[in-house]
């Protein structure tokens, strides 16, 4: 290093020195000891020569050697000195070509540490670049017109300064040429030539690098100041338009009231021209700067220690979900390692990735540090899925902000062809002025956008609740404010913050009560805040409830008391478990007046040794002894054939593929809530090399098996028996191996087509077999024509299988379903397959980060509802990647409480068990309030699908109805119910023995 910095000093001052001599005659005679200047010239020549020998020596290709720029400069250099002390006479020559050294400057300031950013060395480079260029030209063209042409024996010269050619060279640079000072020889009108061609060319492609550089350092590298009054974020990570906007869209969305936060965006990369736009379109509410959060510069720039919080994005498409998990928790490091006391909310893909988290020693969840998990939330999602059919799209539209005002309804002229009028609704997008139409054939859409404007928000009760207990409290708020009530949050005696789900008629209500509502806006959420019974009594709409002055309104008193009582003295665990469906099953017919065919099985893991189950050690799921997969495999045909009411799973990868956590999609399925006997057996079908890569994490629990095949075989489908399933779950691949958005979703949309052609020709077997049945019966009948036109020309029945299918690109659900529309532009929500339940993407997590910087319980109680719930032990236990002890053996008290104080999500269908007096034409209200009465408390309706008065054999969600909404038959509704009392033993154990028949 030492040496390249000699070599450039000593090179600048040479070139300093020939800037000296350009004031004296081109060729002259000289004294040899007479000019101090020449003699210090000839020791930088000998120091040069010394070099050039050194470098010559070293060089491994010598012929190489020779076009090195170092070795033309001292060529042209170094000769003409070593003459000019024989002959006593010097000439100026090319000693400009020393000032190229400055070319090597970058580098010198790079070792030296100046230079630290890539902009930085950009910009210097391309400085040096246009400044060699210019100096070494003015140079030469110093050279030429002081001499002038050879051949008119130099009598046409032109007497020039070193600064004269500086100025005609940048003139000439920049194209304008004032014509003031011209060459007037020819080797200067040559010159010129070549260098209009040659460093023009270079001025003209370094200038708007150098503009945009210089311009982009004082817009991006500013220091934000904060705006007193006002709260600020910082938000990092995967900084793109599509993540930036989904955030913004949720952040900043109308219901949220007033969002009085202003975001700071942090990021290495310079933004590309959408997301400057999207900078303009939020200019009042987004500031952007350039910088790492790894450099605390960087972070003090953007003011993180006075930032409310620090959000980090992921990107959840990346094909290397463990790369990008270590890159969030490198993140998370940083800024605590900046402010201890930063509340830092982070998204991660893979669960697993959570224990670094818990050894970062000021990581703490209690001050509101949180982790989003997307892997385990989204196969939470599907998972639920599997014993509530549409549950994944009504929470997913719960905790997204999409507002009620957006939507409206027009009618549209009555046709006199169709069974009834049709009506369109305009869907108006928050973040585009333009409107979208939707043809909504009887009303459908309309009825799932009205349960789309439904969000999650927490209130206050008001003190008007005091002393009631909570159903109550649920009915005043539904048939009152028009509020759904569905959660409380209160604090026990030891300070510990507590949210139930569902409460029941011993919970009271106590000062300072938080709820969570279901509602269309926060304002409208106040209600239960504001309200007060002297002042909002019988006769004031809801629109009138608000703040009033009365001494009795519970706004007139902040003070809120942390204590709360249940009338048996127990304490609620602040979990739920979602159940299964303990009705009839759905007819999977749905075509014609064909007789159903119904086939009966026995479950793989039924067996006479299950009378007593075991649970893990938190009593929190169904646990079994340790099985390899080989145990688990199914291979006979004797096994297959008891596959019925199962669970089947399409995995896509392989033994290279990136792990997706399947034990996120196990563990909700096997809660300890449901009964044994209830349990769904799961079937993993795949590559049986990827499924060993997790199997240890999942081979604690009990009715789970695998069959190796193929999900887009349907031998290996058939193989599981799929047309005798429950639900078959189709999970995506993602191996990023993909460039078009199309190919992304490839192998889960060809499965998903694979498996309705394999259900269409199980429909034709059935009914070619239902054919020959009538002919075997009554052949004369038969031959009349009247019954076989009848089975052929009515509509083909349909024999479905519930699923659910994973998409990476929303964009793609328009090849899942045929009866919709096929609009790319069209979001994910208003799409068919979604509203329907048979469709997910992990783009509807993006609003969950804005969700939790708002409230975390939001997350506490969507985690608990979607995932099943785990506690913090059973998590260490796991993420250290060791089996799941079983438990020991505990007293029936405690056991009611960890495993059955929860509630459970059914879906009932109306004119059976609770709701057997509810009927075609009642309305909403009155279901609700009945199944109130029986502790069970209702969200919405899973509906058929009806489209030009025939029925399409799905169903779609409606989340929240309104009380006078009515009811058809076929309905099932949504709902939240309170786990059956068990005939349980004093003391009841929990066994280490297999309890799941693995020899099947």
């Amino acid at each position: 290093m030492m040496g390249l910095i000699t070599y450039f000093c000593v090179s600048m001052g040479s070139y300093a020195i020939y800037v000296l001599d350009t004031s004296k005659p081109i060729e002259r005679c000289f004294p040899p000891d007479g000019d101090l200047l020449f003699f210090i010239d000839n020791i930088f020549n000998f120091f040069f020569l010394a070099v050039f020998i050194l470098r010559f020596i070293s060089w491994n290709d010598k012929f190489w050697f020779w076009f090195s720029v170092n070795t033309q400069v001292d060529i042209f250099t170094i000769p003409p000195t070593i003459v000019a002390l024989g002959v006593s006479r010097t000439w100026l020559g090319l000693r400009c070509l020393r000032i190229m050294i400055l070319m090597q400057l970058p580098e010198i300031l790079q070792l030296l540490r100046v230079l630290r950013t890539s902009n930085g060395i950009k910009l210097t480079s391309l400085l040096t670049i246009v400044a060699g260029a210019w100096l070494t030209s003015a140079g030469i063209y110093h050279l030429v017109e002081n001499s002038g042409d050879p051949w008119l024996h130099f009598q046409n010269s032109q007497p020039l300064t070193y600064g004269q050619c500086i100025y005609i060279t940048v003139v000439t640079m920049s194209t304008v040429g004032y014509g003031d000072l011209t060459p007037q020889t020819t080797c200067g009108t040559i010159f010129i030539i070549f260098f209009i061609l040659g460093v023009l060319a270079i001025f003209a492609s370094a200038l708007p690098e150098i503009v945009e550089i210089v311009g982009q350092g004082s817009k991006y590298s500013g220091v934000y100041e904060p705006v007193k009054g006002k709260k600020h974020i910082v938000v990092c990570g995967h900084i793109t338009y599509d993540s930036v906007s989904n955030f913004l869209k949720d952040f900043l969305h109308i219901d949220r009231d007033v969002v009085n936060v202003h975001i700071v965006l942090l990021d290495t990369t310079d933004p590309d021209l959408e997301l400057q736009a999207l900078f303009r379109r939020h200019f009042t509410k987004l500031r952007y700067f350039q910088g790492s959060v790894f450099n605390p510069a960087d972070l003090q720039r953007v003011k993180l220690n006075e930032s409310d919080a620090c959000l980090i994005l992921c990107n959840k498409y990346s094909p290397k979900p463990d790369t990008e998990d270590s890159g969030q928790i490198m993140r998370v490091i940083s800024i605590k390692n900046f402010n201890p006391e930063m509340r830092v909310i982070v998204q991660l893909i893979q669960d697993h990735s959570k224990t670094h988290l818990m050894n970062i020693p000021s990581w703490n969840q209690a001050y509101g540090d949180d982790v989003i998990c997307i892997a385990a939330l989204k196969l939470g999602f599907m998972a639920q899925t599997c014993l509530a059919p549409g549950f994944s799209t009504m929470m997913a539209n719960l905790f997204a902000m999409r507002s009620s005002s957006e939507i409206h309804i027009k009618p549209v002229k009555d046709d006199p062809n169709e069974r009834v009028s049709e009506t369109q609704s305009v869907v108006k997008n928050a973040s585009s002025p333009t409107e979208t139409y939707l043809e909504s054939p009887e009303g459908w859409m309309s009825h799932y956008l009205h349960g789309c404007g439904n969000e999650i928000y927490t209130e206050s009760l008001s003190r008007a609740f005091d002393g009631m207990n909570a159903p109550e409290v649920v009915k005043e708020c539904f048939t009152k404010l028009k509020l759904l009530l569905i959660a409380v949050q209160q604090t026990n005696e030891f300070d510990e913050a507590e949210i139930i789900i569902n409460p029941g008629p011993l919970l009271l209500i106590t000062q300072g009560t938080v709820g969570f509502f279901l509602a269309p806006d926060a304002t409208e959420a106040k209600r239960a805040y504001y309200y007060c019974r002297a002042c909002h009594g019988e006769g004031v709409g809801v629109e009138k409830i608000w703040r009033c002055e009365c001494k009795e309104c519970a706004c007139l008193d902040n003070n809120h008391s942390k204590k709360y009582t249940h009338k048996d003295g127990h304490k609620l665990l602040a979990m739920t478990r979602l159940g299964d469906v303990h009705e009839p099953a759905p007819a999977r017919s749905t075509g014609g007046e064909l007789p159903e065919l119904k086939i009966k099985g026995v479950n793989l893991s039924e067996s006479s040794d299950h009378d007593q189950p075991a649970y893990d050690f938190t009593g929190l799921f169904h646990w079994s002894p340790a099985r390899t997969v080989e145990d688990a495999l199914i291979t006979s045909a004797q096994k297959r054939r008891y596959l019925v009411n199962h669970v089947i799973v399409c995995l896509f990868g392989d033994e290279l593929s990136p792990l997706i956590g399947i034990r996120n999609f196990v563990m909700p399925l096997r809660a300890s809530n449901f009964k044994y006997e209830d349990l769904k057996t799961i079937v993993f079908l795949g590559n049986i090399k990827y499924i060993e890569r997790e199997w240890d994490k999942i081979m604690n629990f009990p009715k789970v098996f695998v069959c190796s095949g193929s999900p887009l075989s349907r031998a290996d489908m058939r193989n599981v028996n799929v047309h005798q399933s429950a639900m078959c779950v189709i999970l995506s691949a993602n191996l990023g191996d993909s460039i078009e958005q199309g190919l992304q979703d490839k192998e889960t949309i060809l499965s998903s087509l694979n498996l309705k052609s394999i259900m269409a020709a199980g429909a034709h077997s059935r009914r070619s077999k239902i054919i020959a049945a009538y002919a075997a019966e009554s052949p004369t009948r038969l031959n009349g024509g009247s019954i076989k036109r009848s089975l052929f020309t009515q509509s083909s029945p349909k024999i479905t299988v519930p699923m659910i299918t994973e998409l990476v690109n929303d964009i793609n659900v328009q090849f899942l379903d045929d009866d919709d529309e096929d609009d790319p532009d069209t979001e994910l929500y208003l799409t068919q397959p979604f509203a329907c339940g048979t469709a997910f993407a992990v783009s509807v997590l993006d609003s969950l980060m804005s969700a939790t910087y708002f409230n975390a319980n939001s997350l506490t109680l969507i985690r608990t509802l979607i995932t099943g719930g785990t506690n913090a032990d059973l998590e260490e236990i796991l993420s250290e990647g060791g089996e799941l002890p079983p438990g020991v053996q505990i007293g029936r008290s405690r056991l009611k409480e960890l495993l059955r104080d929860r509630c459970t999500v059914d879906q009932l269908s109306i004119g059976t068990g609770v709701f057997q007096h509810c009927k075609d034409g009642h309305t909403y209200g009155s279901l609700f309030l009945h199944g109130l009465e029986s502790g069970i408390l209702c969200l919405g309706i899973y509906r058929n699908l009806i489209i030009s008065g025939k029925s399409s054999g799905k169903r779609y969600v409606i989340t929240n109805p309104s009380q006078e909404f009515e009811l058809m038959s076929g309905d099932r509704i949504f709902c939240l119910k309170h786990f059956e009392d068990l005939n349980m033993n004093n003391e009841i154990p929990v066994r280490e023995t297999d309890l799941i028949g693995s020899d099947l």
